[in-house]
């Protein structure tokens, strides 16, 4: 198959490679196009249901590894809020949770709450967030988060506008399969993309 790849994506150069070597072609104008998830155009591998969990595992891995690298304290023992429990909230809560931090998840829906309490994390709605942590990771796109939380460090994984409804100051981090593991991130891209286009193929499109 010909490849066209548009834009600039951190996770492109090795997506080129991984293509090539699957006997394929990439070319600059071709029948089948990749583009990065936000631009929606070409193969619509972001709506493929296994790339959607190990790209927010790769997040979920990819956020630990920049609270780990930008905070002054170790994670064992570390008060950590998430806010969210889809996939890469539950991904991140069960990995801080695994290396001893202690997790309190913020969400909407009672079912996430309780699912979080059986994972060995405190839950709460987002009207009653206690105020004190080590840190603050969002991961729901939608301004939810309206306290300053003093000292945190406060990161947030969503894309615009992000979960923050106050001034405080924040590390922005969309984008982190391709930031913090780009040729893994880029593997799992390229099945997607097979998958999508076998499927679209057997379906006559």
């Amino acid at each position: 198959m010909d490849f066209t790849l548009l834009g600039t994506d951190p996770r492109f150069p090795y997506l080129k490679r991984r293509l090539e070597l699957d006997g394929h072609s990439v070319l600059p104008t071709a029948g089948h196009k990749i583009a990065p998830p936000a631009w929606r155009e070409g193969v619509p591998y972001y709506k493929d249901e296994i790339y959607v969990i190990e790209n927010a595992a790769l997040t979920a891995e990819g956020a630990l590894e920049l609270l780990m690298r930008r905070s002054n304290r170790a994670v064992a023992g570390m008060e950590v809020l998430v806010a969210g429990y889809g996939r890469i909230g539950s991904f991140l809560a069960g990995m801080l949770t695994g290396l001893g931090a202690r997790v309190t998840v913020a969400a909407r829906s009672e079912a996430a709450r309780a699912a979080a309490r059986l994972h060995g994390c405190r839950a709460v709605d987002f009207e009653h967030i206690p105020p004190v942590f080590d840190a603050v990771v969002n991961t729901v796109p939608a301004p939810v988060l309206a306290g300053d939380y003093g000292e945190a460090l406060c990161m947030d994984l969503a894309s615009a506008p992000g979960g923050w409804a106050s001034d405080a100051p924040v590390l922005k981090a969309p984008g982190l399969p391709g930031l913090y593991a780009p040729k893994a991130a880029a593997d799992v891209m390229a099945e997607a993309v097979y998958r999508v286009i076998e499927e679209e193929e057997s379906h006559g499109k």
